[in-house]
């Protein structure tokens, strides 16, 4: 700045000369005259002119310096911002606040050896975990607690070695568990569905451009709490339509009680059948995930 200041005084230095030279030139007496009398305004002019045009620019460049410095800190305070909100925002998502710290979900397997596709051994029944229910009860539990819910996944083999006595052995297991764990009210006895003979595929429900296993809930006549089942049941369905159209489960009716009398928010989930993958299954229960957990957070919370 003191550069410029000192070439434009120079500059109007130079013009004071020249013109008073010029002056004299013309007209000696009268030109010294108004020399005499127009050096002083001509310098306050020129003075002048320099003073206001420096003090001009230095606003000029001090009005730039503080809208870059504005514009800066505003950008600075929006980077901020959006940091702030995605750290928030994965904060969030890292950490589910838990809805309890007691546990609120029962998992078991009345028929815990029910495989599907490509498990086919044994007319689709494997001891193994891989590839059965107890296999898509483990991603339920996962998702659940994702969502800060606690869960008690039981993965006692019922349906060996004999099937017809399951549903007794299995009531035994919840009842040791329900007494146990007096919080957990919300009770999973998670199957998968027989397909046809005649079918070459399992029911599913395209959601993001992946095949998820379709799934019902089996509701039993014969239970003396069967009104609060039925509706618990169209509770869970209706939340999991929520999460996506059509994935809404059928509520399949029955003459028998399948252990429902346990806990009135009890039930018996089907998810896909034999002629379902794996990862279709699992998939089912991620989603599935999404609709009991905002179930159980519309009732706790």
């Amino acid at each position: 700045m003191d550069k410029k200041n000192r070439m434009i005084t120079f500059s109007a230095l130079a013009v004071f000369i020249f013109s008073t030279v010029f002056f004299l030139k013309v007209n000696t007496s009268s030109a010294l005259e108004a020399a005499v009398i127009d050096e002083t305004e001509l310098g306050m002019m020129c003075i002048n002119q320099v003073i206001t045009t420096a003090k001009e620019d230095e606003e000029h460049e001090l009005d730039e310096e503080i809208q870059d410095d504005k514009e800066t800190s505003e950008n600075e305070q929006s980077v901020k911002k959006s940091d702030k909100k995605a750290e928030k925002d994965k904060a969030e998502s890292d950490e589910a606040v838990p809805v309890s710290e007691d546990p609120l979900v029962i998992i078991y397997h009345t028929h815990s050896t029910e495989s599907y596709m490509p498990y086919s051994e044994s007319n689709y029944h494997r001891e193994a975990e891989e590839g059965t229910v107890r296999d898509v009860g483990t991603v339920l539990e996962e998702e659940l607690e994702k969502r800060g819910i606690k869960v008690i996944h039981d993965k006692t083999v019922h349906d060996r070695p004999s099937y017809n006595e399951s549903y007794g052995r299995s009531l035994n297991t919840i009842q040791s568990l329900m007494k146990k764990y007096p919080t957990a009210d919300y009770v999973i006895d998670l199957h998968r569905d027989a397909a046809a003979s005649s079918a070459q595929e399992g029911k599913y429900i395209k959601i993001d451009g992946k095949r998820v296993a379709k799934f019902s809930l089996v509701v039993g006549r014969g239970n003396e709490n069967y009104v609060a089942l039925y509706a618990f049941a169209k509770k869970v369905s209706q939340a999991s339509e929520s999460v996506h159209d059509g994935f809404g489960g059928a509520i399949i009716e029955k003459e028998y009680r399948y252990n429902g009398f346990v806990s009135n928010k009890a039930i018996l989930l089907e998810v896909g059948n034999n002629k379902n993958t794996i990862e279709e299954a699992r998939a089912s229960a991620s989603y599935f995930a999404e609709a009991m957990a905002n179930v159980i957070k519309g009732e706790k919370q």
